[in-house]
């Protein structure tokens, strides 16, 4: 290949850095300086490997080392070899060189040796602060070669930490692997803090919220949280293997910090949640030896016995720190105790979890239950769900509610996700409050974003801006719907506090403030309509065409970027395949069992029986398609599956015959067996 020079790759680099920052100014090798609302990126690392190996060193059994082999792009490059496990790689510190709360992008070239066959490859940060790990996936780049530099780009926030290493690693395969042309800017972004409250704007209707993860309390998005936001929801920190990783072991500090947060700034709390089948400890459902749970009337008894532990010792402890709840030094109001419960493609209605699988439908209201008794009758007590605006959910969930209100069941509120995306139809989402209304209970809005992209076929950096003007406007016509149901919502939340920390895949930009904390056309939407741009389109509301058998389902939100040390290469697997079609679309569900050893990240590829087939939106996983092969990636809080352990992921597609199925499921390389 063409010789390059250093300089001119670093020129290049940092083009593309400041493409990805969305910030158009000169870049100095210097210290971040004071916050401004019009700051420079400044390069924080830069490594080229020219001259040495630039403070990398090998990470866990890996070697590094300095090469001019294999085509660098400049006279070297850094080779990693000898890796035996995934997470074996290359590392630098970066504790002097990041600052919590901090935006950060990270520019690198990534290769494989000539010859390897093709890898994914992924770029972390270890976070460590009070003896405790934490491991965040910057980013992840598919189907690196031997062939040819692939760059990657990303961006990365830090939380808290009392030492941080950048790193490279894979998701499965323990390939050599080549790094070049590292270059990692950073920025402080100020709000602008003399716009209207989103809360002050809607205080007349219904307290607003905003999800949160201990990131957003730091620096400028501090200041931006505590400006718009009447209540807050932890993301992650309170659900069950945040709380109680172990059994018996509880660990409160960082939902603690948003709580203490919540009190200091008189913000309410919205809990989230105590039940999942999703983010809770195998051991939940293990015996003593470490088996699966039977159906027993004693395993039976010990699973009810650990739920009614965990709901106690959560409300015990946010009582004892904050005082009784109902008083003014307690911020919780209101908790999600089941989250996401219902399955419409079920005769029942009912998720088949392992709660299920051991108690049946009679955990739900066990549960609710339970939490009447442990946070007594101040605390509001949710159930909460996603897709609800559709016909096909809508049923069962209503029935769900209905049943458990015959009962005598302690519930108090529903909660209607509403992870949606511009033109998803809001007459459907109005028709699901009208229907709840009759019943008495309270509802919420619990983790509302509207996506920029309509369908997987659309990817890029930036929306476009007609489509943020198209988003804005849809937050206008979702309100003013709102709004005519206000008596019946206890409050509306926004599923993060701004784009670049959004769950959704990159580009999605589905919330009210961007990346460098500026208000979008989407907050303007709320706020003031006047001013989101000069088209004033209404968003349709009539209803768009829903399928009669089944619902489009979205991923659930909030994955957690903490995981566990990894674990050893699986040797067996098995991927159970069902779906659920109407005359152009289907819905795919995949349960991805690993039968022999265990596996610390992972990716599943098949084939589409028919070249017509085309990924629409995908759910627990990143998923993309090229030609008719799908692929499936784990979303990071899935990604270890020990053996016997199972994950459940899927996806919607479009057809224009049958929909038929695939031949093969590969993981990690290894064929899966077909259940």
């Amino acid at each position: 290949m063409p010789h390059v020079t250093a300089a001119a790759r670093a020129r290049t680099l940092v083009a593309a850095v400041l493409a990805v920052a969305g910030v158009a100014a000169l870049v100095l090798v210097a210290p971040l300086a004071q916050p401004s609302g019009a700051l420079s990126p400044a390069v924080v690392l830069s490594s080229d490997f020219e001259s040495g190996l630039d403070g990398w060193g090998a990470r866990g059994a890996a070697s590094v080392t300095r090469t001019a082999e294999h085509g660098p792009r400049g006279t070297h490059s850094l080779l990693v070899t000898g890796r035996t496990d995934p997470w074996d790689g290359a590392a630098v510190d970066v504790t002097d060189a990041f600052e919590p709360g901090t935006s950060y992008t990270i520019g690198l070239w990534l290769r494989l040796p000539a010859g390897a066959p093709a890898a994914d490859l992924r770029v972390s940060v270890q976070r460590d602060t009070g003896g405790t790990s934490s491991y965040d996936t910057v980013t992840t780049v598919a189907g690196v070669t031997g062939d040819a530099w692939t760059q990657v780009l990303g961006t990365y926030v830090p939380g808290e930490f009392d030492t941080a290493s950048l790193y490279v690693e894979s998701t499965s395969s323990p390939t050599d692997l080549l790094v070049d042309d590292v270059l990692v800017s950073g920025v402080r972004h100020t709000p602008d803090l003399s716009l209207p409250s989103v809360a002050d704007a809607l205080a007349d209707d219904f307290p607003f919220g905003i999800a949160v993860e201990p990131v957003d309390l730091l620096g400028g998005r501090g200041d931006l949280l505590a400006h718009h936001a009447a209540q807050i929801t932890p993301g992650n920190q309170l659900k069950p293997d945040a709380v109680q990783p172990t059994e018996g072991t509880f660990t409160f500090d960082a939902a603690d910090r948003l709580l203490d947060w919540a009190v200091a700034h008189d913000v309410r709390v919205h809990g989230h949640t105590l039940l999942w089948h999703q983010q809770t400890p195998a051991w939940f459902f293990q015996g003593p030896d470490g088996t699966p749970l039977t159906t027993s009337a004693d395993a039976q008894a010990l699973l009810r016995e650990r739920l009614r532990t965990h709901v106690e010792a959560v409300a015990d402890h946010l009582r004892d720190r904050y005082g009784e709840f109902g008083t003014p030094g307690n911020p919780v109001l209101a908790f999600d105790v089941v989250n996401e419960v219902v399955d419409e493609t079920q005769p029942d209605g009912m998720r088949r979890s392992e709660w299920y699988r051991v108690l049946g439908p009679s955990y739900v209201a066990d549960a609710f239950r339970y939490a009447r008794d442990a946070f007594g009758p101040e605390v509001q007590l949710f159930v909460n769900d996603y897709n609800t605006e559709y016909p096909d959910k809508r049923a069962p969930y209503l029935r769900l509610v209905t049943d458990l209100l015959a009962q005598g069941v302690p519930v108090d509120g529903v909660g209607h996700q509403l992870h949606v995306e511009v033109g998803r139809s809001i007459a459907m989402a109005e028709a699901t409050i009208t229907a709840f209304e009759p019943l008495g209970v309270r509802q919420a809005v619990t983790e509302l974003d509207v996506s920029t992209y309509r369908h997987a076929g659309e990817s890029w950096a930036t929306p476009p801006a007609d489509r943020l003007l198209e988003q804005g406007y849809y937050y206008r016509d979702l309100l003013a719907m709102l709004r005519r149901h206000a008596a019946a919502l206890e409050s509306v939340t926004v599923w993060g506090l701004e784009d670049s920390r959004t769950w959704l895949r990159a580009g999605a930009a589905p919330l009210l403030f961007d990346g460098a904390l500026q208000a979008k056309p989407a907050y303007w939407g709320l706020v003031d309509p006047s001013r989101i741009g000069s088209t004033p389109t209404p968003t349709p509301t009539a209803p768009t065409p829903t399928p009669t058998s089944t619902t489009p389902i979205p991923p659930p939100p909030s994955p957690t970027v903490t995981t566990p040390p990894p674990l050893p290469q699986f040797a067996a697997c098995r991927v159970a395949w069902r779906t659920h079609s109407w005359p152009t679309g289907y819905t795919a569900l995949l349960r991805v069992t690993v039968t022999g050893g265990s596996v610390d990240g992972w990716t599943l590829r098949f084939a589409t029986p028919r070249s017509d087939q085309r990924l629409v939106q995908g759910w627990s996983a990143t998923w993309w398609q090229t030609g008719m092969e799908i692929s499936a990636q784990d979303a990071g809080w899935n990604a270890r599956i020990p053996s016997g352990g199972s994950v459940d992921i899927g996806f919607n597609g479009s057809h224009q015959g049958e929909v038929g199925r695939p031949t093969a499921f590969v993981l990690n390389g290894r064929v899966c067996e077909q259940a």
